[in-house]
């Protein structure tokens, strides 16, 4: 028979067995908080809100750049205020006119557009198409001036060279005396009496008016084979037409050429006037 072990505990040895028990005991509680821990660790959410916000880097704005003020266009109507203070940053208009300063054309000239407003009336400029008509005549026209008179019977004097404009005088007379200032478009500004305006070219002679419609118009005809109707008394003017012998024309006036030869300002038989060389002509005799 096998002997028993008696095992006999010392104090000794009980106060070692009680320390390594209390130290396990302390490891494995230890053990299990950490477990714990970690696993409420991992389950825990992240609040976004409670995250702080990083704001991006602000970025400073350009300064915009500063705008070109408008140039102002002074009213010439308004009366500028003396007290006012002077803008040194103001720009000015260089295309602008000062009040007062505008230079004001001649009284005597209108210019008017066809079919539109006058510019007194719409305010507005006039185009630089439009046309220029006079009212009365410039110094430089007084100076210039020649006689004339109207060739043909009831003839309309006009507002402007416009066979549309106004009337100023109508059914003037033929050969009635008029002062010519300047053709413009087939029409000549004149005065006719006391009255300034314009009649056609086409009805208007240079010159001194027949002293007597009674005496009546001097007709001729043509001795050369071939005769030149010219612009002006000098044969090295424009021929208007040429015209053959036997060609009856109207003689309305002579006039004399720098070397002192004549010539006839005449009309021909399809409504032509111009002069021609007076030896040329053949004057038929007045009955």
């Amino acid at each position: 028979m096998a002997k028993k072990l008696k095992f006999k505990p010392t104090p000794a040895g009980i106060m070692f067995l009680s320390a390594i028990g209390v130290l396990l005991i302390a490891i494995i509680i230890l053990t299990i908080v950490g477990v714990s821990r970690c696993k409420k660790n991992d389950n825990r959410t992240v609040d976004p809100s409670a995250q702080e916000s990083i704001a991006p880097e602000e970025t400073a704005e350009p300064s915009p750049e500063p705008a070109t003020p408008e140039p102002v266009t002074p009213d010439p109507n308004e009366t500028p205020d003396p007290n006012a203070t002077v803008d040194p940053n103001a720009t000015v208009d260089p295309n602008a006119t000062p009040n007062g300063s505008e230079s004001a054309g001649p009284s005597s000239i209108v210019i008017t557009t066809p079919g539109a407003a006058s510019p007194a009336a719409s305010g507005a400029s006039a185009s630089p198409s439009a046309s220029k008509y006079y009212t009365s005549p410039t110094t430089a026209m007084k100076n210039n001036a020649q006689k004339g008179y109207v060739s043909a019977d009831k003839v309309n004097m006009r507002k402007e060279p416009n066979k549309n404009s106004t009337l100023v005088k109508s059914k003037i007379a033929k050969n009635t005396a008029v002062t010519l200032y300047v053709e413009q478009d087939g029409w000549w500004f004149l005065k006719c009496g006391d009255k300034y305006g314009y009649i056609k070219s086409d009805y208007i002679t240079k010159g001194s008016a027949p002293t007597s419609a009674a005496s009546g118009e001097q007709t001729g005809k043509v001795i050369v084979s071939r005769i030149a109707l010219r612009k002006s008394a000098n044969n090295k003017s424009e021929c208007i037409k040429e015209y053959e012998s036997g060609t009856a024309v109207t003689i309305l006036k002579t006039e004399k050429d720098s070397s002192g030869k004549s010539w006839y300002y005449v009309k021909t038989p399809d409504g032509k006037k111009g002069y021609m060389y007076a030896e040329y002509i053949k004057v038929n005799k007045k009955k």
